[in-house]
């Protein structure tokens, strides 16, 4: 197996370690989690502020319309650089990651600390966020499917929608941070493992996540690529 694979898989494990350990921390300890709240508090929009309301619209970006329509776009992508390969495992990680995050949801859902937020403040009690973790791995799945040349701006905008989301989902109230952090690493434990599979097969390169490489050079196909690694 490749070193970088043994790494990627080093990563997924320790996003998986990370998962366990924040919501353990938060959930059973009342030290971290009254520093969740106070940390979530000082971000919260007053209700019914503009604030509020732009926060909700970016924390909508993460439901279920805008995500369709991001997969859709990936998927002509996907088909128009001739990168099966990629977008089937950036397809894969954002079904595997979201499938994750509402398990969790569902397991670990009860009463959280929210004593500065207030006892009927409508923060959501799910851990890790449904709306982060679906902005995320489609942010990763439209990175990973993009041709190398255009990978720069593909991190630029996954990371830029991710944020967006993230901090919507928190202003707006939704969610506490341990939710937001929660849900990278779960999409961090997928997408290196994905990474891992595709390098291990010889359908990606590491070097191929440099954009400055390609700079100036034509989209290559997924056998280019392949040919390169």
């Amino acid at each position: 197996m490749p070193l970088a694979a043994r790494r990627l898989i080093f990563i997924a494990f320790a996003c998986a370690a990370g998962v366990a350990l924040l919501g353990l921390l938060f959930y059973e300890s009342d030290r971290f989690g009254h520093y969740d709240a106070v940390l979530t508090s000082h971000l919260l929009a007053p209700s019914d502020s503009t604030r509020e309301a732009v926060a909700e619209l970016g924390a909508d970006g993460g439901g279920f319309g805008p995500l369709a329509f991001g997969l859709l776009a990936t998927t002509v992508l996907g088909v128009w650089w001739r990168r099966p390969w990629q977008l089937a495992a950036g397809i894969g990680v954002f079904l595997l990651a979201n499938m994750t995050t509402q398990l969790l949801k569902l397991l670990l859902s009860h009463p959280r600390l929210q004593g500065v937020l207030g006892a009927s403040y409508p923060v959501e009690i799910g851990y890790p966020s449904g709306h982060t973790t679906g902005a995320i791995s489609l942010g990763f799945a439209l990175w990973l499917t993009t041709s190398p040349r255009w990978r720069g701006p593909a991190a630029l905008f996954g990371l830029a929608y991710g944020v967006v989301v993230g901090l919507g989902v928190v202003i707006g109230g939704w969610h506490f941070i341990s939710d937001v952090i929660g849900a990278v690493l779960v999409v961090g434990f997928w997408a290196a493992l994905a990474l891992a599979a595709l390098v291990t097969a010889g359908k990606e390169s590491p070097a191929d996540w440099l954009p400055h490489r390609h700079a100036g050079l034509p989209p290559r196909s997924d056998s280019e690529s392949n040919q390169s690694g």
